[in-house]
């Protein structure tokens, strides 16, 4: 098993779990709701996702607005040469103090698909995939895109304000792959090296 969750990853896996069991608690925003978060926000994840449509972080999670940050792009990559990225997570860690980033992965990811045709791709899209194309080390696609999340957790690790605080305040790096057609998902074990299914069962607590 991982070790223990923090407040953040608990209400993350049970915001899961709602949304599995299709009893969820979010409530759609409106002008109703907004003078609830009008003066502050106070995050307890930042959630790093792909471009995908059909990967909706806040969805998945059952998050009410203000409770999750999310940052989007193809491939769900950590690039220290993408200024947008860098800055996304600077204040995440730094000026909102959140527990948890999550790299979130998925199941039929077009953009790990295209790593086998770069070259027949446009520049732009053969430049930002090419980032990633080492994902690909002989394996199927699930195991790819798997790949994938473990080298955005390395370089999570590998930039100076990410480490500092997880060896400071117990920030949390945690990789979970999203199963599109069946709303099953898994978390990296990091202590195990292994992917395990989350719990689906609306008592568990882990």
């Amino acid at each position: 098993m991982n070790n223990p969750p923090n407040e953040g990853m608990r209400q993350l896996l049970t915001g899961y779990r709602n949304f599995f069991n299709g009893n969820p608690v979010r409530k759609g925003f409106c002008a109703l709701h907004a003078e609830q978060i009008a003066d502050t926000q106070n995050p307890h994840s930042m959630v790093v996702s792909c471009f995908d449509s059909r990967v909706c972080p806040e969805a998945i999670f059952d998050t009410n607005d203000g409770h999750i940050c999310v940052h989007r792009n193809m491939l769900n990559q950590i690039d220290k040469d993408d200024f947008s990225m860098v800055a996304s997570l600077r204040f995440a860690v730094k000026n909102l103090q959140v527990e948890n980033i999550v790299i979130l992965g998925h199941s039929d990811c077009n953009a790990v698909a295209k790593l086998k045709h770069l070259e027949e791709l446009p520049p732009e899209l053969r430049a930002w995939l090419d980032r990633t194309h080492t994902c690909y080390r002989g394996d199927t696609l699930e195991e790819a895109v798997k790949n994938n999340v473990l080298d955005q957790l390395a370089h999570l690790q590998s930039i100076d304000f990410v480490a500092q605080d997880v060896a400071s305040r117990g920030l949390k790096l945690e990789g979970f792959y999203f199963h599109i057609d069946d709303g099953r998902m898994e978390r990296y074990n990091a202590a195990r090296g292994e992917w395990e299914f989350v719990s689906t069962e609306a008592s568990d607590a882990r």
